[in-house]
């Protein structure tokens, strides 16, 4: 079989824990049958196993059932049939019973020489591991130490317990074909025979028990809380006790049935299944016979508890179930005198008093009901109740005000009406404060105060703002609070106050009101809820949508919590998230059917909802009186566990029996999960996280499966809880860890390679680029030095030649001028200038046609420098080495060349130094050259914009743009100037010269330079 159900042994054994740990309320044995929420499940809703045989629940929460037509599994929802729970398996028909052992397993007995074992999703059989011989068994049970007794047909009997199988019965010692079993505290192991009656086995010996059962088929045994044995058999219910049947002292009728079936649950009530319904004995005695039905096919075959306490039991009609409801209702079948009920109160003796809707006032106490009958209460309509200090105060439609006092069982009644001063005999509301003070309000006459005996009444004319009058309460500080059809009054200091919907109600129109613990008012009004507190009118905010509907009661139980009854619901909300304006979906449960209430029709009366000493609420309805008690309700609030049932990738199922890995490429993966809770699934709500993908844990969710899609490779855990049926999170959380592996291209060894790929790509790329724009560099270089040549050669062909020569025809003109000739020192200066200018052409000249030789390195031609431009003694100049000299490439030797001779050259002729420094630096990522001088320096404008007529400065400028170099001028008037050449390295170097082992020799060379002092040693060039 697919194992689409568990996908965790631990997860199994965590829920089965719980269920340990959290033990089950058992049924309440105060309640009548007819009080428990009864279910019941038929072929008309979707129940299709036939008859039924055994019903048991196993460790992961479902509920399995053996039928006639096969094993029924039951998830809260929906029947499944599993007709072939094993593959290559012939199909199943018939379970005859069900038995789960202390390991959690689930024994599924099948009719005829078969058997299967159940757990952790998964099916087995358990006569491949075992030599049975294809023994066809007829009883089963688990015993006190968890091991599982099973009895073959005519044959031997075994106990199985720690994965092993043992003879206990041999078939010399069989007592016959063995139908029932039962295993007691004393170890000892109880048979019962189809014909042949009761047999014990103790210490290994087998004897007959009870001889006046010696030919009876005994159906069912049941261990007693006595240490005793209850027998069922076709002649009725026994008990052995004290090594006889007791005398029992039980209903004629239930001696006479046939027992079929036994079971007892955590709240020691006894459960007989008959051939005409289900029995209840409680721990007192007390018989239930309620559920007996004389016709025939209601045979009750099978009873269980399930791990909720709730019961399920079930024949030939379906399966069905009891369980507390939430909510007690009483009705006419307890003793009331109609369903319809109208106001209700409770004393301070635990009495309650109710109102039926049709007349008269009741009272009840300890399940016991008791009829007022004095001053003619019987024969009139009661509206409200009110009490306090022994009185009960009761406002009736024709006979005014009545007051009843007394003891026990016996009242005595004072009745008021008009002829006292009472406003009016239709008295609507009553309430009685906490200094006896009483107050009658009335249907059209405004409302009356009782006090001293004498009464004084208000009405319109003295400021109430309207005669009808629908509530009455005190407030905490003596204040008297009345709802009107016309607003809201309240009377403090002889005064009345009124507020209407312009004082912010949201109508005028109040309902019914209602004063909390906490001080707070609740006002109901037919345009909403709202209360007051502090003097202010607040509107609560995030309201559920049935409390927008008409609202007909407000009461506060025991545990703070507030009780709304609507024209369609029973609401329980939290008071102080109600407050708070921060209410959420479980913060507000619902009653209904399924709770114990016949119907939530309310009353339109007084005080239709009202709260007992003990903080039970007691609801008043037209199906009659119901109590809901909220420390049971908390009690049983067990916690509940969810359940994976499966999971799928890209829709196909996965096997979760081990680690569960995910391939790459799906685009879903879908969990399936259900809860353990049988009673009231849809209420249960979940919330859910996945770690490795959410932020944070979902909103409560009432769907049982989630999609997710997209995920990528990594590791995954999912989580999932669930609130019980009450809204507390107090289950344990349920996790599935996944991985979903990577695509190959998702693996860290491709995205390795592809980094690898691109930066192989990036350095091809930027080898290429460099490449190219050496080549043109070198093109635009040779084409550079061609023309220059050219212009060389014209300039010296040509001016330079006609200035020589025109110098020649002066100096001659000179020599012939007699030495006082006044032209003659005219000609002298006009020779100098020539001779000036002739040099300085030379010197231009021997810059455009210079190319130094290819193995010269830059310090050495910036040195020569000095011998190229003859300087002033005064002036030190310099050529400074910083690390090991490095291979340049010629184009960018020859340009870095020239753009710092052009430098040195405006610092020999301009700048009027006393030092000139050129400092040359091969670091491993650059070419720098640093030329600096301290002399006069340059304005600023034409260190940004250059001197008109010459060109130096926008030259090198030019030329560092040309080869890719960043160019810095630094200068300032009087304080020298800097020109800073970096060329990258990538650029300037020739390849080879910046692998690793160049870069390491480079650095060791220049740590071995290192000073002392961790100074760099500079080599200087004079």
């Amino acid at each position: 079989m697919v194992q689409r159900h568990r996908l965790f042994k631990r997860l199994i054994t965590g829920i089965a824990l719980l269920c340990l740990v959290n033990a089950a309320f058992g049924l309440d044995p105060a309640r009548k049958i007819s009080q428990y929420v009864h279910d019941k499940w038929g072929e008309d809703k979707g129940f299709l196993g036939g008859k039924i045989y055994a019903i048991r629940q196993s460790a992961d929460g479902y509920l399995w059932i053996g039928t006639e037509r096969g094993l029924v599994r039951f998830d809260g929802s929906n029947f499944t049939l599993i007709k072939r729970p094993l593959p290559n398996s012939p199909l199943i028909n018939r379970v005859r019973g069900l038995v789960t052992d202390a390991s959690g397993k689930l024994w599924i007995r099948l009719e005829g020489p078969r058997m299967l074992l159940y757990r952790d999703g998964r099916f087995e059989d358990p006569y491949a591991r075992f030599d049975l011989q294809d023994i066809t068994f007829t009883a089963a049970i688990s015993d006190y130490e968890g091991g599982v007794i099973l009895s073959g047909l005519g044959d031997r009997t075994f106990r199985y317990q720690n994965g092993r199988m043992e003879t206990i019965v041999s078939a010399e010692q069989s007592p016959g074909n063995v139908i029932s079993l039962a295993a007691t505290r004393d170890q000892s192991i109880w048979l019962g025979t189809q014909d042949n009656g009761l047999f014990r086995l103790s210490q290994g010996h087998i004897s007959r028990v009870a001889q006046e059962l010696k030919d009876s088929k005994i159906n069912a045994l049941l261990p007693a809380e006595s240490g005793g044995l209850w027998i069922g058999s076709d002649d009725g219910i026994h008990l052995w006790e004290g090594g006889v049947l007791a005398t029992l002292n039980l209903p004629s009728s239930l001696k006479q049935l046939q027992i079929l079936t036994m079971a007892r649950d955590s709240a020691a009530n006894i459960w007989v299944g008959t051939n005409h319904g289900i029995v209840r004995i409680t721990p007192s005695g007390a018989v239930s016979l309620d559920q007996l039905n004389p016709k025939p096919g209601f045979e009750v075959t099978a009873i269980y508890e399930d791990l909720d306490g709730d019961i399920w039991f079930g024949g030939s009609r379906g399966i069905e179930r009891l369980r507390n409801g939430t909510l007690t209702t009483y009705s006419t079948s307890d003793g009331l005198p109609s369903s319809g009920i109208g106001s209700v109160y409770a004393d301070s003796t635990d009495r309650i008093w109710f109102a039926p809707l049709s007349g008269g006032l009741y009272w009840m106490k300890e399940g016991q009901v008791g009829h007022i009958t004095v001053d003619g209460l019987e024969h009139d309509v009661v509206y409200s109740i009110s009490g306090g200090n022994g009185e009960v105060c009761v406002g009736r439609q024709h006979g005014g005000l009545t007051v009843l006092t007394g003891k026990g069982d016996s009242f005595t009644a004072r009745t008021y009406t008009q002829a006292d001063g009472l406003a009016q005999n239709s008295v609507y509301s009553v309430h009685r404060d906490r200094d006896g003070t009483i107050w009658a309000g009335t249907v059209s006459a405004g409302v009356s105060r009782l006090n001293g005996g004498k009464f004084t009444n208000y009405s319109d004319s003295s400021g109430l703002p309207s005669n009808g009058v629908n509530s009455i309460v005190e407030g905490f500080d003596g204040t008297t609070w009345v709802a009107t059809p016309s607003g809201l009054a309240s009377f403090a200091n002889g005064h009345w106050k009124n507020r209407t919907a312009s004082d912010g109600l949201p109508s005028s129109i109040v309902r019914t009101i209602f004063q909390d613990t906490k001080h707070v008012l609740w006002i109901v009004t037919s345009d909403g809820l709202v209360y007051l507190s502090s003097g202010k009118i607040r509107v609560p905010v995030r309201l559920p949508e049935a409390l927008r509907e008409q609202i007909l009661g407000v009461a506060e139980d025991g545990m703070g919590s507030l009780w709304f009854i609507t024209s369609d619901h029973v609401l329980r909300v939290n008071h102080d998230r109600l407050l708070s304006d921060s209410l959420s979906e479980t913060d507000v449960q619902s009653y209904g059917i399924d709770d114990g209430l016949p119907g939530v029709d309310g009353a339109g009366r007084d005080r239709p909802v009202v709260a007992d000493r003990e903080g039970r609420i007691w609801i008043s309805g037209k199906s009659g009186l119901s109590m809901a008690d909220p420390i049971v309700i908390s009690k049983n609030s067990t916690p509940v566990t969810v359940r994976i049932e499966s999971m799928s990738a890209g829709g196909s199922p996965v096997n979760a029996q081990n680690s569960i890995k995910i391939p790459s490429g799906v685009q879903t993966i879908t969990l399936n999960y259900g809860s353990t809770n049988l009673a009231v699934p849809e209420r249960i709500r979940f919330r859910y996280k996945l770690d490795g993908s959410d932020q944070g844990w979902s909103d409560s969710v009432a769907s049982r499966q989630v999609v997710y899609k997209n995920l990528g490779p990594g590791t995954y855990l999912f989580r999932i809880v669930a609130s019980n049926n009450v809204g507390l999170w107090n289950g344990p959380e349920t996790s599935v860890p996944f991985v979903i592996e990577p695509a190959y291209w998702q693996t860290w060894w491709f995205r390795i390679a592809c980094l690898a790929g691109c930066c192989l790509m990036i350095l091809a790329v930027h080898r290429l680029r460099i490449h190219h724009l050496t080549k043109r560099l070198n093109v635009g270089f040779q084409e550079r030095i061609a023309e220059r040549t050219r212009i060389a050669q014209e300039l010296h062909d040509t001016l330079l030649q006609g200035v020589l020569s025109a110098s020649l025809q002066l100096d001659v003109a000179e020599d012939q001028l007699p030495e006082d000739s006044p032209t003659k020192p005219l000609l002298k200066r006009i020779l100098q200038l020539m001779g000036t200018v002739t040099e300085e052409g030379r010197n231009a000249l021997r810059g455009l046609r210079t190319t130094e030789s290819p193995d010269q390195n830059l310090e050495t031609a910036f040195s020569r420098l000095r011998q190229e431009f003859p300087l002033d003694g005064n002036t030190n100049y310099r050529v400074i080495v910083d690390s090991v000299t490095r291979p340049l490439r010629p184009l960018i030797r020859d340009e870095v060349y020239r753009i710092g001779r052009e430098a040195l050259l405006n610092a020999f002729m301009h700048a009027h130094a006393n030092r000139i420094e050129v400092e040359v630096e091969y670091a491993s990522r650059h070419l720098r050259v640093l030329v600096r001088d301290d002399g006069r320096g340059i304005d600023s404008r034409v260190l940004h914009s250059g001197l008109e007529g010459h060109w130096g400065l926008v030259g090198i400028r030019e030329r560092s743009k040309r080869i890719g170099a960043n160019l810095r001028l630094r200068s300032r008037i009087g304080a020298g100037t800097e020109v800073d050449l970096t060329v990258p390295g990538s650029i300037a170097f020739e390849k080879g010269s910046n692998d690793p082992i160049s870069r390491w020799f480079r650095w060791l060379s220049r740590e071995r330079l290192e000073t002392p002092k961790h100074e760099k040693e500079k080599r200087v060039h004079k």
